[in-house]
């Protein structure tokens, strides 16, 4: 028998955790939306074959009978709606970062059970894997990370927190060392930290307001580099070829060897990366009743906040 979920929240990114949880044998027979006044749930239930739609997910909620819930809504609503969602005691599964301030999310971490899974999805890419696997017992390793985005701190909040996710995932609890806010006309324009961790792992962090850029993390172990530019590919080096200068070409060039190139799983191609392997950790969790063993916790997604919250400051 398929286990059932409702569903709070009806944009765009909603239809990509649809197409996901129905390939790993979720069936959604409810969704609503968190705005009562909603013009496009009714709409947004036809277009993806779900049965029946309320106005109100209170509602909603208290009337159906389910396994798991998913909630993928406007951050400022999530909170309240997560709140209530823990009366039932089953896994949910929320979309990222939760909420807009760690405080909101420490408050609420007091009571929750810990069958929750927040959606990170990048730490379920192969290539960010392959370099937490290859960095597990390493230690003193140096990396660099950019993170360019439109020039609002909203903007990059809501996309900086997957890259402090993805750090934590990779290197494990981050301490900041130093931070240098970049400021022009009493506005920040981006930031520049250095992380330590546990292992003595330094990494250098730059947030750049809309740098013609990717992406990327730059990884130095040993003699290999391991570049994910953008996160979805993995290229490592090692060593250096170095050819000599001619009349020709008068300069001297060192030019790094690439050893192996990784790419997402084939399942990514036909779905949102990441989501279709999400979806299955949580499908695991409602068969299991269980806490998440690989994904963002609530917990997780706390720490990604307070260090946000450092780097820029909290959100006004």
């Amino acid at each position: 028998m398929m286990s059932k979920v409702v569903i709070i929240g009806v944009s765009k990114i909603v239809h990509f955790h649809i197409t996901a949880l129905r390939e790993v044998g979720l069936e959604p027979i409810a969704i609503a939306s968190s705005n009562p006044n909603s013009l496009t749930v009714e709409k947004f239930a036809k277009e993806n074959n779900i049965s029946k739609y309320y106005f109100d997910w209170k509602k909603m909620l208290n009337e159906e009978t389910f396994d798991g819930i998913i909630i993928a809504t406007r951050i400022e609503s999530t909170i309240e709606i997560l709140s209530e969602s823990l009366k039932f005691n089953i896994p949910i599964f929320v979309e990222k970062p939760v909420g807009l301030y760690s405080k909101s999310l420490k408050k609420i971490i007091e009571n929750a059970h810990k069958k929750i899974l927040v959606g990170y999805n990048r730490r379920y890419y192969k290539t960010v894997k392959r370099i937490r696997e290859l960095l597990k017992d390493e230690q003193s390793v140096l990396a660099n990370i950019t993170t360019p985005e439109l020039q609002t701190n909203r903007n990059f909040f809501d996309n900086t927190a997957h890259s402090i996710d993805l750090l934590r995932f990779i290197f494990g609890e981050l301490k900041i060392e130093f931070i240098k806010k970049i400021i022009s006309n009493n506005k920040i324009k981006g930031v520049i930290a250095i992380f330590s961790t546990k292992s003595n792992h330094f990494v250098q962090f730059t947030g750049n307001w809309g740098a013609s850029d990717n992406f990327s993390l730059i990884t130095y172990l040993g003699k290999k580099k391991l570049e994910l530019k953008p996160y979805e590919e993995l290229n490592i080096f090692e060593e250096i070829d170095i050819i000599e200068p001619t009349d020709e070409s008068p300069i001297r060039k060192y030019v790094p060897k690439k050893i192996q190139t990784i790419k997402l799983d084939d399942v990514d191609t036909k779905f949102k990366p990441g989501f279709f392997q999400q979806m299955t950790e949580f499908s695991e969790m409602i068969a299991k009743n269980s806490p998440p063993k690989f994904g963002s916790t609530l917990s997780d997604a706390q720490k990604t906040l307070e260090i946000y919250e450092e780097l820029i400051g909290v959100l006004k």
